[in-house]
């Protein structure tokens, strides 16, 4: 437990950093979060996804993706539960995105390596595909509609490169192509440059927003059911596999089952500002589910030592 600590406070701590220094800076460079979200949405997590799907177990690629691409797909009802009696102090589409969109590559890479190794990564990356095959094809058209119309969204949506990354490296794993080991220090250089990246687009966004302006009993109220919402349905789906499955070993389920603690995705900023609203309320809201899930993440860390499970 107290590797795992250790872990967390050199591995994930040191991107809050990023976080801060992205915000005090974050209004002399407006177009970053922009270029950044381009360079990673086009170039960096292709990369990383092949990498880490070609040394993932197949047993982790056959159940972890569906687990996690239904689990945010059901995250959606709470979500519109939840619309109903926020009404118009939060865009609905917005607010559904927030509750599908979970922070797997940018936060949960470290968390995954602080507690078990930079193998772990493979786990983290199986589930991020999961999800983010849903919010990017899915999520991504029913937020995009309302602003570009339903062909063009659609069409956005399937331009999205993180699918075609996700079949090319399955069908080369079936081929039995292996990442080579010569890749693998680049491998782990573009890993912690998503991380980087990733967080400091938090920072960007949120420099924008100024904290009495911030309704912050509709902030908490969203991230407490959206917390409690994710937690039930990733225990739910551990649950089923168990049962019927079982193919998931201890550490899979730890490393899955902690991503109901995880924190909302940076690029729900960027949906606020395609959709042209609450644009500064979604910055708060990743920034502050960031903080808490550091917080739920370590508690969890804890009570997991103690049960002997990591």
């Amino acid at each position: 437990m107290t590797d795992a600590l250790h872990g967390l406070a050199t591995q994930v701590l040191p991107l809050f950093g990023v976080i801060l220094l992205a915000w005090a800076i974050g209004g002399r460079v407006p177009k970053a979060p922009k270029l950044i979200s381009t360079m990673l949405v086009y170039g960096l997590i292709p990369l990383l996804v092949i990498d880490k799907v070609l040394r993932a177990e197949p047993a982790e690629l056959a159940v972890i993706p569906p687990i996690m691409f239904t689990v945010a797909a059901l995250m959606a009802w709470p979500a519109y539960r939840l619309s109903r009696h926020v009404g118009d102090r939060f865009d609905p589409p917005l607010l559904s995105a927030s509750f599908s969109f979970f922070n797997i590559a940018f936060f949960g890479m470290p968390v995954a390596s602080a507690l078990f190794g930079e193998a772990a990564v493979s786990t983290i990356i199986c589930a991020f595909v999961g999800t983010a095959l849903y919010g990017d094809t899915i999520g991504y058209y029913l937020v995009a509609r309302t602003a570009e119309g339903k062909k063009r969204a659609a069409s956005k949506a399937l331009r999205i490169p993180l699918f075609y990354a996700f079949v090319l490296a399955v069908i080369l794993k079936l081929s039995g192509v292996e990442s080579p080991e010569a890749v693998r220090p680049v491998a782990d250089t573009v890993s912690t440059a998503v991380s980087v990246l990733g967080m400091a687009v938090i920072g960007f966004n949120l420099s924008a927003v100024r904290a009495r302006t911030v309704d912050w009993s509709l902030m908490g109220g969203i991230l407490a059911v959206r917390q409690a919402s994710a937690v039930a349905l990733v225990a739910l789906g551990l649950a089923l596999e168990a049962a019927v499955i079982h193919v998931l070993g201890v550490q899979e389920r730890v490393l899955v089952g902690l991503i109901g603690l995880f924190p909302i995705a940076a690029n729900i900023s960027l949906f606020a500002s395609l959709l042209g609203t609450r644009e500064k309320e979604a910055a708060t809201l990743v920034a502050l589910s960031s903080v808490v899930s550091l917080l739920l993440v370590t508690v969890a860390v804890v009570a997991l030592g103690l049960t002997g499970l990591i």
